[in-house]
């Protein structure tokens, strides 16, 4: 195990090293110029503050959509009947198999059309929902007994009062997970912010990243492996946080009573 835990840490400490490291980076204690000098600039004279931002923002209306639409599909997936419900759950799966890629042209196109192109907001429409999320509340639902929501309408609770104050508390567990899981895919996204944006004001931290340290003779690695810092603090923090949500999140459904 502490093997295992080492070839995991060993990238994060050398990039946490090397984006303190001024100059030439060696592995030797002697020699090393510990600086500040690449936070200034990534964090000042870079503009990486504007970046963050924008993946803040961008993260923040697309965890809470997934969050929302995902409830509400999945808990009218699993709880009522109508007409053509196995037919389109069957066609939610469907969408599954098809890599987010294939969809880029379209969503291109959609977006230039309505006039979003190079916008924040053609960075969040499209991401609002996840076919997988949907799938995984569903699944999640069919497992909870229906006594709960049956005992809020006999006290008088409104189809939205149920929705609210007793399926979204009892899928904290599948929203952590979704949560956290749709947050890392968010943060690091780098094909549609690139292609859906074409100023430096509306560029996400991935794709502000990129283009930074394309050098014209070579690569700094000491402002790479800070402004990697910069970018992966953030995931590393929110895990931490929701870990013991995340873990019952996964393994929810595993046992049978």
């Amino acid at each position: 195990m502490f093997i295992a835990m080492a070839t995991y840490l060993y990238p994060l400490f050398f990039m946490l090293f090397r984006s303190f490291s001024k100059g030439e980076f060696s592995l030797s204690l002697s020699t090393w110029n510990l600086s500040l000098a690449n936070y200034r600039l990534v964090l000042g004279e870079a503009g990486f503050a504007r970046f963050a931002f924008n993946s803040v923002f961008i993260l923040f209306f697309v965890v809470l959509g997934n969050v929302i639409f995902s409830v509400m599909c999945g808990y009218a997936l699993s709880r009522y009947e109508f007409f053509g419900k196995n037919l389109l759950f069957a066609i939610i799966l469907g969408t599954l198999m098809i890599p987010k890629q294939v969809l880029a042209v379209p969503i291109v196109d959609v977006m230039t059309r309505i006039g979003l192109q190079n916008t924040l907001t053609s960075l969040i429409l499209p991401f609002l929902v996840d076919s997988f999320n949907i799938f995984l509340i569903r699944q999640y639902l069919l497992n909870i007994p229906r006594n709960l929501e049956e005992a809020a309408r006999v006290d008088g609770a409104a189809e939205w009062q149920v929705l609210l104050k007793v399926i979204f508390p009892v899928c904290k567990p599948a929203l952590a997970l979704i949560a956290v899981n749709t947050a890392i895919t968010t943060w690091n996204a780098f094909l549609f912010p690139l292609i859906l944006t074409n100023s430096a004001d509306k560029r996400t931290l991935p794709v502000g990243l990129a283009m930074f340290t394309q050098g014209p003779y070579a690569t700094d690695w000491g402002t790479l492996m800070t402004g990697s810092m910069v970018s992966s603090l953030p995931i590393i923090v929110l895990f931490l946080i929701f870990q013991r949500e995340i873990i019952s999140g996964i393994t929810a459904g595993a046992l049978k009573d």
